[in-house]
This record gives structure tokens, C-alpha cells and sequence, in this order.
């Protein structure tokens, strides 16, 4: 097994050479987890593929100077370009263009996966069913909306630390190739590190552009993730897709001085919370089977579902779980924690219980697929938002999904006052809210919670209600084609 840290340059592929001479066993996994053993005729092969990308890497890195100069031009032909662009009103009896060139695979949850869903399902309310251009396909889209997958060309082999920007530029050419002369009402993309697509597309072909901006992926890497080799790089990028877009749908509220402060004209960005589909994510989902599997019986579950990112705060709910069984140990006989999801933060989380000789009290599911989110909050009785600030200093960005599917399964929320969670909780009302990053508040919450099934009811119920009336990706798409009409004169 390897570390995910950063690796200096063919790091894998020396690692790979070694394995496949050296290993005295060689097994291989796909990505459905099965397993099977190669033996001498395909060790030969895997050796000589993976050569064979060593090779690549290397002719990459030689060629590093003349890719650097090459895609320095091509952008700078894009921003001279940007200011002349005057796309006009989107044409609604054409579809939208809906683009996702994030190189991942095999997405199975989350709340980019939501989010895709949530609008694509939605735009066809507006026009025709909208074009869908991805790496690969996502779970709950709907059946109707055909999903064109566009994977990176075999033999093309950009330099270490680069792919994304190659890719991103092969996408776009390779999606206008396929259109084959159709004019899409408007583009739409994701937000994602080095991808520019939509910018190169809306450039070069005069459309209007709309940026689902979920946070400046150089700030995400530097904080959250890995160090960026090219972060100035991945910075004009950013910067060519902020520009080019007519409408900027961010997250939050703090994205939106986020980008005023960048420079962006406020015209130009809709403060658009994330959503969810009421009719998947209701009070009448049967979560028994869930409950069977677990063997939680008629115990009281206190449920959290996520990636386990830093700043989701799972480790800190384990905390206060810990405290809260601590003081009353009459609680550790009829209630369970459920854990679902995995990331970076899982192992941290369950250390806690385990430190405190409480591993039982904890269950960890891992992944759960998307489809199956619903039974799986059904499950459970509370359900916890407990997202932390973020380390630096900044305001928290974000908008989290979780969040609008807990309240749309009326169930009882226990969750953190932090900027726009606390805006769209109301205390005592829709939930009971704690301190960010507060153990201590956290477990009294929560003990407020499991002694009262009456005050459970009553807050899921209310938020299942402003659910409804509020936060539909229904309504959240309708708010993007009235933002996007109005900046675009239609």
C-alpha cells in the first residue's frame, strides 16, 4: 500500500516495476474490490505496460519546458479572447450543456454526486432533456438523460502534475466534435481543480455560461488536500473560468465576498444553497431492513452520513458521543451511533470511540451508494450535522448537502450555529443547534434529543416542511435559469 501524500515524480511507476519483478505474490483488484492472482504471463504484461507508462512519464517531463509554452499560448488566446464575448439570451427550446470533466471514476456518494443530480434532473423542466457530457457516469441520474462519457486518449500522456489541464482541453474539443454542429441553449459545469471546459467552449463558440462554484479548488488543495505543483497555474485557470461565466452560482454567502473580493461583478453571482429531491428523501422511507442488518433492534440511533472530510466534523460528534455515555451511562443500554460514509477523517473518528473503551457504541458502514442514502437515514432517529470551522480562520464555505436530506426525511437534527447552517436552522424549531467545534455543547444537544421522542417529532416535522417549501433541487435549478435569463437580457 502507498501513502496518499505527495510523491516525488515516477514514485508509482518505479513502485510498480519493483512489485510486478519483486512480489512473491501478485494480486490485482478492479474497482468493484474483486481479487485474483497473475501469474508469470501476465506479470510479463503488467511489467511491460507499466514500462511502457515509465517511458510516457519520462518523455513527459523532458518535454515539460515546450507543454509549458504551448499551453501558455492557448490561454493566452483565450483571455485576449474573454473580452469580446457577447453570447446573448440562451435559446430554451435548445438543451442545456451540462459538463463534468473531473477525472474521477466510479463515483458512488456524496454531495458533488447530489448536486450533479439534483440539476441535471431539473433542467429539462426548462427545455428539452439536457446534454450530458461526463468521465463517467453518475448514480441517481434519470434514466431519460443519456450520459456521454469522454475518457483521456490512450497515447496522450501529458507531463506529471498536468492531466487535468491536457484532459480539460481534449474534453472540450472532443464534446464539440459530438455535437456536431447543435447549439445547446447554455453551458453549465462544475467547479473543479484545472478544468476549463466550459470557459474554452464558451469562448470559442460565443455561449452563455453558467459556473457551479463551490470553492476555489486551489484553497481546497492547499488546506484540505494535496499541494499543487502549478498552483499559479491552477489559479489562472480558476480565473479564466470565473471570468468567462455570465452567471455564477455559488454555494454560500461567504463564496459570494469571496469572489467580489477576486473581482467578480455581483450581477453576475446567484448565492444558491444546495437542495434535495423531496420525493427520494422522505419521512415514509422504510429503514427497517437497514436496522435489521445492523442489528440495531428498538435502540435510539444517532446517525451522521458524509466523506468524512476535516471539515465535517465527524470525529468531533464521536467526542461528544463519548462524553454523552460517559455521564449517562443509563444511555449506553438503548442507543448506538451509526456512522455512514468513509474518508479521510474515519480512522480519527473511530479512534476516539476505541480510546475510550466505547467501540461498541459506534457502527461504521463505509460507503453507502447514493440510491441507497434514503433507508439508510431512515434508520435512524437523530441525525447530526457537526461541521467545524475552518483552521485557518475563514468563514466556513460551505453548503452541505447532508444538511437539506436530513430535513427532508423529518427527522430530528442535532447540528452546528456555523454560518449558513445556521441560517437555514432555526433552534428549537427546525432543530437544536450547538457550538462549532463544542464537545461539551454537542452532547448536551444530544441528550436533550434522546430524552424527548416528543421534541424529536415536533423538529422533524417542521423541517421537513421548510424542506418542501425552500430547499427542492426543483427550485434551486429554477433559480439558476431566472438568474441566468435575467444577466443575460432573456
Amino acid at each position: 500500500s502507498i501513502k496518499k501524500q505527495r510523491e516525488p515524480p515516477l514514485f508509482y511507476e518505479i513502485s510498480g516495476l519493483a512489485g510486478t519483478w519483486l512480489g512473491r505474490r501478485l494480486l490485482q483488484a478492479d474497482l468493484r474490490g474483486r481479487v485474483r492472482e497473475i501469474f508469470w504471463m501476465g506479470r510479463l504484461a503488467l511489467f511491460l505496460r507499466i514500462l511502457l507508462g515509465l517511458l510516457r512519464t519520462l518523455l513527459g517531463l523532458l518535454c515539460l519546458p515546450c507543454y509549458k509554452r504551448i499551453l501558455n499560448n492557448h490561454l493566452l488566446e483565450l483571455e485576449k479572447d474573454l473580452p469580446g464575448r457577447l453570447p446573448g439570451a440562451p435559446d430554451f427550446t435548445a438543451p442545456a450543456l451540462y459538463l463534468r470533466p473531473d477525472i474521477i471514476i466510479n463515483l458512488k456518494a456524496g454531495g458533488s454526486v447530489a448536486h450533479v443530480a439534483g440539476v441535471l434532473n431539473n433542467l429539462g423542466r426548462f427545455g428539452p432533456l439536457p446534454l450530458f457530457f461526463t468521465v463517467d457516469s453518475l448514480p441517481t441520474i434519470h434514466p431519460d438523460i443519456h450520459a456521454v462519457c469522454i475518457t483521456p486518449a490512450e497515447g496522450h500522456s501529458p507531463p506529471p502534475g498536468f492531466e487535468a489541464l491536457h484532459f480539460s482541453r481534449y474534453f472540450a474539443a472532443a464534446v464539440w466534435r459530438k455535437l456536431e454542429g447543435q447549439k445547446p441553449a447554455f453551458i453549465y459545469q462544475r467547479h473543479g481543480l484545472d478544468t476549463w471546459s466550459g470557459a474554452e467552449l464558451a469562448i470559442r463558440h460565443n455561449l452563455p455560461f453558467v459556473l457551479e462554484y463551490n470553492g476555489s479548488e486551489v484553497w481546497i488543495a492547499r488546506h484540505w488536500g494535496r499541494p499543487i505543483r502549478h498552483e499559479a497555474l491552477s489559479l489562472r485557470v480558476e480565473m479564466l473560468s470565473l471570468r468567462a461565466a455570465d452567471l455564477i452560482v455559488a454555494v454560500s454567502e461567504p463564496l459570494r465576498e469571496e469572489l467580489l473580493a477576486r473581482g467578480i461583478a455581483g450581477e453576475n453571482i446567484l448565492v444558491n444553497p444546495n437542495g434535495v429531491d423531496t420525493s427520494l428523501y422522505r419521512p415514509d422511507v422504510d429503514g427497517s431492513a437497514v436496522r435489521a442488518r445492523y442489528a440495531l433492534g428498538e435502540k435510539l440511533v444517532v446517525g451522521f452520513i458524509g466523506t468524512f472530510g476535516k471539515w465535517h466534523g465527524a470525529e468531533k460528534m464521536a467526542e461528544a458521543c463519548v462524553l454523552l455515555l460517559k455521564r449517562r451511562p443509563d444511555l449506553g443500554e438503548r442507543m448506538l451511533v451509526l456512522y455512514m460514509g468513509d474518508g479521510v477523517q474515519r480512522r480519527a473518528t473511530e479512534e476516539v470511540f476505541q480510546q475510550a473503551g466505547l467501540g461498541r457504541a459506534a457502527i461504521f458502514t463505509g460507503v453507502i451508494p447514493q440510491a441507497q442514502g434514503p433507508e439508510h437515514l431512515a434508520a435512524c432517529d437523530v441525525l447530526v450535522a457537526p461541521h467545524v470551522p475552518n483552521a485557518d480562520g475563514s468563514r466556513f464555505f460551505g453548503s452541505p448537502t447532508k444538511l437539506f436530506e436530513y430535513m427532508a426525511m423529518g427527522k430530528a437534527i442535532a447540528a452546528s450555529t456555523l454560518d449558513q447552517i445556521d441560517d437555514i436552522l432555526e433552534d428549537g424549531v427546525t432543530a437544536l443547534k450547538a457550538r462549532p467545534g463544542d464537545a461539551e455543547d454537542l452532547s448536551r444537544v444530544l441528550e436533550a434529543l434522546a430524552d424527548n421522542a416528543d421534541l424529536r417529532v415536533r423538529l422533524g416535522r417542521a423541517a421537513r416542511a421548510e424542506a418542501v417549501e425552500k430547499h427542492t433541487w426543483a427550485a434551486h435549478t429554477e433559480r439558476i435559469i431566472e438568474a441566468l435569463s435575467r444577466v443575460t437580457g432573456g
